[in-house]
């Protein structure tokens, strides 16, 4: 499968994650306009520079695996139908020679990635794969979700140390419990000073030690939280979850999140094992980067 991708170099998650995953499955074969150079092993750069530090996307892939190739090129390969597939990988922020690959190559093998949080829907003549969905999907419209490298995934059990999760996201007060009163672990007060950790290895052992983590919606439904805290077998308590749109994060198990969110307070250890154990089998099979490369494909 021969792909052409147009991004930015500069971090976008759904763009991110869905070069990752093409890569993957494609390697060289995938081929972009950009060098997205923090995303491979050989990145130079600073990290604490990159949005989120660059945690669970960055410096990821072979450098092996680069592709680069420049507009003549691409205008050359056009006409020589030499791509299976174009796509936009983050569309409102790229849209370079759109209108020579529409000339070229039929709208059925355009794709067009939107991440962005905000509902709007930047195009109708392609296929489009909109992260905060509020619209009906049709064969032209399609739900899409953030999505982390199956290496982020954690190996084996960590013993659990601590109630609660310290990394709690910046937004507000500390979210009160079912009743109405505060949370607060067994053993000490949670620190809800925002994002504290500097490091992906200490982010993610956090996770890993603490039996739950707390989640919402912040600009958008979709967070890269809610794959973190899973694929660290950490149970999300996710705030709100009742109210997300039904074309909103459809690679999660919603109808659970809400069954934890009610009732982690009163959750049996064995339950709680249940919970755990349902969303990290479910994480490992909807919600790794090589999986959403796949869904994207096959709609093209």
């Amino acid at each position: 499968m021969k792909i052409l991708v147009f991004g930015r170099n500069w971090c976008d998650y759904l763009q991110d994650d869905v070069y990752h995953g093409l890569k993957m499955l494609y390697g060289s074969d995938v081929e972009s306009n950009v060098n997205l150079e923090y995303l491979y092993q050989d990145y130079a750069g600073d990290l604490s520079t990159l949005y989120g530090h660059g945690f669970s996307y960055a410096k990821n892939i072979d450098p092996e695996l680069r592709r680069v190739v420049s507009e003549q090129d691409i205008s050359q390969k056009l006409d020589a139908s030499y791509y299976d597939l174009v796509i936009y990988l983050s569309y409102s922020r790229c849209t370079q020679q759109i209108e020579e690959v529409n000339k070229k190559l039929a709208w059925s093998r355009i794709l067009v990635c939107d991440g962005d949080d905000d509902p709007y829907i930047w195009s109708s003549q392609f296929k489009t794969f909109k992260r905060e969905l509020l619209h009906k999907p049709t064969d032209r419209l399609f739900p899409i979700s953030f999505a982390l490298p199956e290496e982020k995934i954690v190996k084996s059990q960590v013993a659990k140390t601590q109630f609660m999760s310290k990394q709690t996201p910046s937004r507000g007060p500390f979210p009160a419990a079912p009743g109405g009163y505060k949370i607060r672990p067994p053993n000490g007060r949670v620190d809800t000073s925002g994002y504290k950790f500097k490091t992906e290895e200490g982010y993610y052992n956090d996770y890993q030690i603490s039996n739950y983590a707390f989640t919402f919606k912040k600009g958008g439904w979709d967070c890269k939280r809610h794959y973190e805290i899973m694929a660290n077998r950490c149970v999300p308590i996710f705030e709100g979850i009742e109210n997300c749109p039904p074309h909103i994060l459809t690679t999660l198990p919603k109808a659970l999140l809400k069954e934890i969110k009610d009732h982690y307070l009163e959750v049996s250890q064995a339950n709680y094992e249940c919970w755990q154990d349902t969303l990290f089998s479910s994480m490992k099979e909807h919600n790794t980067t090589v999986n959403l490369a796949k869904y994207i494909v096959d709609k093209g």
